[in-house]
């Protein structure tokens, strides 16, 4: 008599050792961007502004790595929370080091498992270090990951159907992710004075293609801020994260992190930040942010009045922001606005902000410029976290008279209408009104 045995699958105790160690790399992912580096995330949301529109997408593709730059966008967008943001990352690396898994299954099948899965971990390794320059977008980092993809496509192929199907996928992953395709030629070792061969055509094509320099092309349009003035603009690791306090309102966190302060910017958000907690008052403050120009001891500010300054002097992203915060809530709309008009500006890239932009809608619906104010709102209501808040703005626009339900604007507006100028704006300090 003839018994069927089944058979018994194979254990692999490297399997589960491998689903373990992911789950402590996403963990270790997550709380490294939660609870250590959260300001960085944040400066990266609010120097973009992503946008469903066709347009807005039609202009991302018709440009070499415009996918990954839209998807790069997109993926930003999120992290306007901190938490979402360590949460994509973690997600992004888990997708990173699964892709170089598998390519390398598939490229060097005998390896062994282990010596795999450690130089699986190069890549994640490479993207978090991106990840730690806010001057390099998210652009990069997508756009290996969809090379990785395709790479992973390509190499399952036959080696000698390859090379074929390898031929007509390396200039459409070129238009897709950039010069990140360069990866693909790794697909097929033989072929590489081909492959490579057909890459620099597709960098000198293009070169016919778009108005942009040759030099820009091949490094990647969006792959890093091609900007002279990079050194000045960029925000240092205290500002960023003095910023994403300020902007979160924890007070008594900044005055705990920040006892000596070197950023100028950040000082000034300090001293209202004891202001807020009650362990300042309102003269002390304002004597501490206005001061008379001779006893101001940082370099020139950019707000002079007579013989009165405002003693700030920004000259990155995040202290621009911050100056527009502080002037805000001191009722200075008109610091305030222009702050947030130098804040884009600074961006490096020269994308617009939603950040700035919802604090235009603000200042110059305090000045009374509705028309204007509709236009950013008709903007901001393209995109997704600040679509809400501008349809909630909107009735306000179209309905002036309403502000008196909104009691900061309303006070803010009182507090305008007595000067229409940056002097009238330090004037205000004379008056005993308190920071809402």
């Amino acid at each position: 008599m003839h018994i069927n045995k089944k058979k018994k699958k194979d254990c692999h105790p490297f399997k589960y050792c491998q689903h373990i160690e992911l789950a402590i790399l996403a963990t270790t992912v997550f709380c490294f961007w939660l609870f250590l580096y959260p300001y960085i995330p944040v400066v990266r949301e609010m120097s973009q502004l992503f946008l469903w529109t066709r347009a807005y997408f039609m202009e991302r593709i018709i440009l070499p790595g415009g996918l990954a730059q839209y998807l790069g966008e997109m993926t930003c967008q999120f992290f306007l929370n901190p938490v979402n943001a360590a949460i994509a990352y973690a997600i992004i690396f888990i997708v990173a080091q699964l892709l170089s898994s598998r390519w390398l299954r598939q490229a060097f099948p005998s390896q062994k498992k282990v010596y795999r899965f450690l130089f699986s971990l190069l890549v994640p390794t490479i993207l978090w270090v991106l990840a730690m320059h806010p001057r390099i977008p998210m652009t990069v980092t997508i756009a290996i990951l969809l090379v990785m993809g395709a790479g992973c496509m390509v190499i399952k192929i036959p080696p000698t159907k390859r090379p074929w199907t390898l031929l007509p996928t390396l200039p459409v992953m070129y238009w897709l992710a950039g010069p990140a395709a360069i990866l693909l030629i790794l697909c097929h070792i033989r072929w590489i004075p081909v492959t490579a061969t057909v890459f620099a055509a597709c960098l000198v094509g293009s070169s016919y293609l778009i108005p942009y320099p040759f030099r820009q092309i091949a490094k990647g349009i969006d792959y890093m801020d091609n900007d002279n003035r990079i050194g000045l603009l960029m925000s240092t690791y205290e500002e960023m994260e003095c910023d994403m306090l300020f902007r979160q309102g924890e007070w008594q966190r900044m005055i705990d992190r920040f006892q000596q302060p070197e950023s100028p910017a950040v000082r000034c958000a300090v001293f209202i930040a004891y202001y807020k907690t009650g362990q300042m008052g309102y003269q002390e403050l304002m004597n501490n942010v206005v001061v008379p120009i001779e006893e101001q001891e940082n370099a020139p500010s950019v707000f002079n009045a007579g013989e009165m300054s405002f003693v700030v002097n920004f000259g990155s992203v995040s202290s621009a922001f911050m100056v527009s915060d502080m002037a805000y809530q001191l009722f200075w709309s008109n610091i305030s606005q222009r702050a947030a008009f130098e804040a884009m500006e600074y961006i490096p890239n020269y994308n617009k902000s939603g950040r700035a932009l919802k604090r235009l809608v603000e200042t110059n619906i305090i000045g009374g410029h509705y028309d204007v104010a509709k236009k950013y709102i008709s903007i901001l209501e393209k995109s997704i976290f600040y679509r809400k808040w501008a349809l909630s703005m909107r009735p306000l626009a179209d309905n002036p008279e309403s502000i008196k339900n909104y009691p900061f604007l309303f006070e803010a507006q009182k507090e305008y209408a007595k000067t229409r100028n940056f002097e009238g704006d330090i004037y205000l300090i004379h008056h005993n009104h308190k920071i809402h």
